[in-house]
């Protein structure tokens, strides 16, 4: 859920955010590889519902437009996580 909060903040609200990541913080392998892909890709597979991404694609809309982005889920999808990219940094303690 902090991920996703994150996320939200960096995709959605377009602001600079950080994630302190320590390792008092692994309680499972899952979680090390869902950092991993976030520092690889920017995208945690399965980390939003399809409604949830639903919201986001409402949400980010009007931003994508401006942005020249395509009105797909595909091409939206990818500007959120682009946006997200941008905006999230992560600190590895």
């Amino acid at each position: 859920e902090d991920l996703k909060k994150l996320y939200r903040i960096a995709g959605v609200e377009g602001k600079h955010v950080a994630f302190l990541f320590g390792d008092n913080h692994i309680v499972s392998e899952a979680f090390v590889e869902d950092i991993n892909n976030l520092l690889n890709s920017g995208e945690i597979t399965g980390l939003f519902a399809s409604d949830e991404r639903e919201r986001i694609f409402a949400e980010i809309r009007e931003w994508a437009v401006n942005s020249g982005v395509e009105e797909t889920r595909d091409a939206m999808w990818r500007a959120f996580i682009s946006r997200v990219r941008d905006n999230l940094h992560c600190v590895l303690c």
